[in-house]
């Protein structure tokens, strides 16, 4: 009976360690970002959204959308010729709180070209820390781009919240024809040295004390539009537009 008293704690024990552990792997396996997207005409030079004006995106790494590195060259090379291209993208990092040189607030920027008058494009953005893998972060919502124009730029802003230690990271872009959700181009490494190789970590890294509330987990989603931002009374005076996904839209050449 003295002998079963004694078990009984041990294992009690161990189980609330067990548990503890599991819930900091299951913490350390969720990937947490927080982003905002719009027309880069619409934005202020220089100022950049902050929590809690981001719209967070929480997915566990285990169902993240990934795909093999090298399979961005093949995908290019079999679209071939295509309706849609990406002319220019670049890419802004800010946010160093240590002053260790990694940071953890990336501005994305890329402008979309397209033979027709007008259409709809939407971008997938993906991550690659390890040379292998791209990781999906943000999905945009649907936006117009005007021929060959360079007043249709669009950008994504996204904290790095959780899920990221310090490392170099890849960037890749890839644009979609929303009519017919088709990949038509990309946007990475390949094209500019401005998306191989930068320094970032998550908030978690970076000194900052973030409360990361686990809610109902997504992958991907769009970012919050700048336009529906400032109509919630947004001190920074953006208008970006937004544009919801439509099927079989008439185009005009």
């Amino acid at each position: 009976m003295n002998a079963l008293l004694f078990i009984r704690p041990i294992v009690l024990t161990a189980a609330l360690c067990a548990a503890a552990l599991t819930a900091a792997a299951s913490e350390d396996d969720l990937l947490v970002t927080r982003s905002a997207q719009g027309y880069s005409r619409d934005a202020v030079p220089g100022a950049v959204f902050k929590s809690p004006y981001l719209e967070e995106s929480q997915v566990r790494r285990a169902t993240i959308k990934t795909r093999p590195k090298g399979a961005s060259e093949s995908r290019v090379a079999s679209v071939g010729a295509s309706d849609f291209w990406i002319y220019d993208a670049d890419t802004q990092l800010q946010f160093d709180t240590d002053g260790d040189g990694y940071y953890h607030y990336l501005r994305v920027r890329f402008d979309v070209d397209t033979y027709f008058e007008s259409a709809y494009v939407y971008a997938m953005l993906f991550l690659s820390s390890d040379g292998t893998n791209w990781e999906h972060y943000a999905t945009t919502d649907d936006f117009l781009v005007e021929g060959s124009t360079p007043f249709d730029e669009y950008e994504v802003e996204t904290e790095l919240v959780s899920g990221y230690p310090p490392g170099l990271y890849d960037v890749l872009v890839e644009i979609y024809d929303a009519d017919y959700a088709e990949y038509v181009d990309e946007f990475g490494p390949a094209q500019s040295s401005a998306f191989a190789l930068l320094p970032l970590e998550d908030t978690t890294y970076d000194g900052v004390e973030v409360v990361i509330t686990i809610t109902e987990e997504h992958g991907g989603g769009g970012a919050a539009s700048w336009y529906l931002l400032a109509l919630l009374g947004l001190a920074l005076p953006l208008r970006g537009l937004s544009f919801s996904r439509r099927g079989g839209a008439a185009r005009r050449r």
